[in-house]
């Protein structure tokens, strides 16, 4: 199964620990849009998967953000 514009965000805000406002900020597509793209509410636009991809890309070079494990 491919992954899809939702599934990608998530693992990106994940991985990287960045909230959806720090990804809007990064890529100038609009927070809501986010939010309704990662709950799957929306399709994704060319313009704006680019704009994500491009960060994808730029993260990439750095090493990801390790999160300490939760307690159980």
């Amino acid at each position: 199964m491919n992954p899809t514009t939702a599934d990608l965000i998530k693992t990106l805000r994940d991985t990287h620990g960045l909230s959806q406002t720090e990804i809007a900020k990064r890529t100038g597509i609009p927070q809501p849009r986010l939010s309704r793209w990662e709950g799957g509410a929306i399709p994704n636009g060319a313009d704006d998967s680019l704009k994500l991809l491009q960060l994808v890309d730029s993260l990439k070079r750095k090493p990801a953000k390790r999160h300490p494990a939760k307690a159980v």
